[in-house]
């Protein structure tokens, strides 16, 4: 059966105007709640944003505050570290008598006995000596001196001690240059007197700037 539109054509053209307008309105109205959606989503995700921003500076603000709080432990630390520093290099710059005289007695050979012995630390060997290595390559002062007497069945086996004195002298690390200064043989009986004298052998770096080191003089004895 055939369905006839009895409507004018002007009310055909008016009512496919509305339903147009309808489908826009419905359109926009779709439009501004999908927009609405998102403005909130986004709004919240903001929101969530900036409190874990704010709860982060207020961390920050705690840190810097525990920070400043132990900001003059860090400075203890680096002083002590910096001492720690200066004791080492003090302790491997130092010239210990202790062991020297400790070595020097025990080379002595049998016979031999001294009536002085004085060492004195050279300046370059100081603590804040401005050049070890120039100085001590330009002068070599006499920084040790001993003198003593040998005593032995022969005069020749007295002056023999004195040469074995020479000889272990020369196997200690701490000293250099070392020189018999003076032999002389007793008008009675087979001893000597004897003379030597020798020079420390320079650090290997600069000492650091601490107390110079003292100078000792000792008499008598075997």
């Amino acid at each position: 059966m055939t369905r006839i539109n009895l409507l004018p054509a002007e009310e055909r053209s008016r009512a496919a105007r509305e339903q147009g307008l309808l489908l826009v309105i419905v359109g926009l109205i779709v439009l501004v709640v999908a927009l609405g959606a998102v403005y909130f989503l986004s709004v919240r995700q903001v929101s969530s944003k900036q409190s874990q921003v704010n709860d982060t500076a207020a961390q920050i603000d705690v840190a810097n505050v525990r920070l400043a709080a132990l900001r003059p432990y860090e400075t203890l630390q680096v002083q002590r570290q910096a001492m720690t520093l200066t004791a080492a290099q003090i302790l491997n710059a130092r010239v210990s008598m202790s062991n020297l005289l400790e070595e020097i007695s025990l080379l002595l050979p049998s016979g031999v006995s001294l009536q002085s012995l004085s060492v004195n630390v050279p300046p370059y060997m100081e603590a804040g000596a401005s050049d070890t290595s120039s100085a001590a390559s330009t002068t070599l002062s006499t920084d040790l001196t001993m003198a003593g007497t040998a005593t032995a069945g022969t005069l020749y086996a007295a002056h023999d001690q004195v040469a074995a004195l020479l000889t272990q002298l020369g196997l200690m690390p701490q000293i250099m240059n070392i020189k018999l200064a003076s032999s002389t043989a007793a008008t009675a009986g087979a001893s000597v007197s004897f003379t030597i004298s020798a020079s420390l052998r320079p650090f290997a770096t600069t000492p650091p700037l601490a107390p110079a080191a003292p100078s000792i003089t000792m008499g008598g004895g075997q």
